[in-house]
């Protein structure tokens, strides 16, 4: 039986084996022999601690800013502070001064085109021998659109909502310029005006006995006034009920919103050529004797509709038939309220050389062809319709306008009440060219919109009005004074980009920012 030193010894051999499976044994090929921990942790501590060494020495000699920052080409940015700077060659002196800039385009502006971030230590920049004046434009945007978007056309839209009381001194106005989402929701099918739909609205008053004149708005953008000057009360309200229905009250809209529409033809009851109330004899043979009479209304297969004349059948659209038919001259020749009698296809073969496609039909051309829905979308007869109303600029077609006209209970994006700016999609911006007319040859000045919702004048021969304060005389390095064509838009990061145009209707409703140059960027900012 083992004694209890052998019990002891067999243990402290098995404990030897068991760590020495786990710790290198030494070189000397006893398996009980097991090293020391110290001498298995001191290489991976010695490791470590170079390790550490180097990453300490190279925090020491890495540099603080990249080479060549300071070369007049960059715009510097403070690492923690992520304040703006500039280098500019001071006229007098002709030394590099560091400049403290108040906003991106400003720093862009008196910088070449090109000019890129540069992060720069803030212990370097302020160690810097020379510093100068903060310079800058106020209020110019600090973020600008990337110059693939800067070239895209957006969306235009202003659209009128009603205020309290539904009057012109209540009226919201917010003017949106749309890209993606907000785009596609300006273009959807279901708020869009479409064919037969209409608006019916009402011009501000111009003067006290003015009513203010009322308008029809058809789906090419086109305004229609309800009668002229010498319009009768009597045949107004007829055209109203042929128009909108005999409850539709008119929406108060602005003046502003209004010219950006097209002018269209006022709407009157189409003049028959030889009718008179009394009654006229036509000499068309049509089968049913009653109807030959001049004036009387005829359609065939319910989509081309015609009126007797005296010699022929003069063809009408059915936005005219729907007029006519409400024209209270002709109450007379039928004893009543006028309808349509059906031609018959026997009658229709052979009046064939008897029907006039142009006389009527051809006159006047931008007046709407289809029949009049029974209500403006803008209403309806159990209340409230879609009033928030938008005039949306689409684009150019050669030298028109494409326009189209949107309906709904709100605004097509989120806008902030009392807002003096225009609404841009996050992330976009345009370079634009407001023109005065609709041709690409058309005059009108450059403007960049930005998020800001601003615009801000581009002067393409880089002038402007600067600031009537003196400036320290900071002087653009290499020459940048020699001011080229559409030298601020390059400055900007828009070399390539061409303005897109844009009716001033619209452009003139976005507030304006400051002038964007590179002698308003250049001025010392004192306060």
């Amino acid at each position: 039986m083992a004694s209890r030193r052998d019990e002891l010894n067999a243990y402290t051999f098995a404990r030897k084996r068991t760590v020495g499976a786990f710790l290198q044994p030494s070189g000397g090929g006893n398996d009980e022999d097991a090293p020391k921990p110290v001498r298995a942790v001191l290489p991976s501590v010695v490791v470590a601690a170079v390790i550490v060494a180097g990453f300490g020495m190279w925090g020491v000699i890495k540099p603080s800013a990249p080479k060549g920052w300071d070369d007049g080409k960059n715009i510097i940015q403070g690492k923690d502070s992520t304040t703006r700077y500039v280098v500019l060659i001071d006229s007098e002196t002709h030394e590099k001064v560091l400049h403290q800039v108040l906003n991106m385009s400003s720093a862009k502006l008196v910088l070449p085109a090109g000019s890129k971030v540069v992060p720069v230590a803030d212990s370097v920049l302020d160690a810097y021998p020379n510093h100068g004046a903060t310079i800058g434009i106020p209020y110019a945007p600090d973020k600008l659109p990337k110059s693939d978007d800067a070239g895209v056309a957006k969306k235009w839209s202003v659209c009128d909502r009603p205020g309290k009381g539904e009057i012109q001194a209540t009226i919201n106005q917010a003017v949106f310029v749309a890209a993606d989402a907000e785009a596609k929701k300006l273009a959807s099918p279901d708020l869009v005006l479409s064919t037969g739909q209409s608006l019916y609205v009402q011009a501000p008053k111009e003067s006290e006995d003015d009513p203010g004149s009322e308008y029809l708005i058809d789906p090419q953008g086109r305004k229609h006034a309800v009668g002229n000057v010498g319009t009768s009360a009597d045949d107004r309200t007829n055209l109203r009920a042929a128009l909108f229905g005999s409850d539709a009250k008119p929406q108060q809209v602005t003046k502003d919103w209004l010219d950006t529409l097209d002018a269209g033809d006022a709407i009157l009851f189409p003049k028959i050529p030889d009718f008179l109330p009394k009654g006229v004899a036509s000499k068309v043979g049509l089968t049913p004797k009653e109807e030959r009479k001049v004036g009387r209304l005829l359609q065939f297969q319910n989509n081309s509709f015609y009126v007797v004349g005296v010699n022929k059948l003069f063809e009408i659209s059915a936005f005219q038939a729907e007029l006519i038919r409400y024209n209270p001259e002709l109450r007379t020749i039928y004893d009543g309220t006028p309808k349509f009698a059906d031609l018959s296809p026997g009658d229709y073969a052979k009046l064939q050389g008897q029907i006039d496609s142009k006389t009527l039909k051809d006159d006047p051309k931008k007046m709407p062809q289809e029949k009049p829905a029974d209500h403006p979308v803008n209403f309806n007869g159990s209340g409230k319709g879609r009033t928030v109303l938008c005039s949306t600029f689409e684009g150019m077609e050669g030298q028109s306008i494409k326009r189209s006209v949107w309906a709904s209970t709100d605004y097509p994006a989120p806008v902030t009440s009392g807002a003096a700016t225009a609404h841009v999609s996050p992330g976009h911006g345009l370079l634009f060219r407001s023109v005065d007319g609709s041709g690409a040859d058309s005059s009108g000045s450059n403007f960049l919109i930005t998020e800001t919702g601003l615009r801000y004048s581009v002067p393409s021969n880089n002038d402007g009005k600067g600031a009537a304060t003196p400036s320290a005389d900071p002087q653009a390095p290499q020459g940048q004074q020699q001011e080229q064509a559409n030298e601020a838009a390059s400055r900007l990061g828009f070399e390539k980009v061409q303005p897109t145009l844009v009716p001033h209707w619209w452009a003139d409703l976005v507030p304006a920012g400051p002038v964007l140059n590179t002698k308003t960027a250049l001025q010392a900012q004192t306060a």
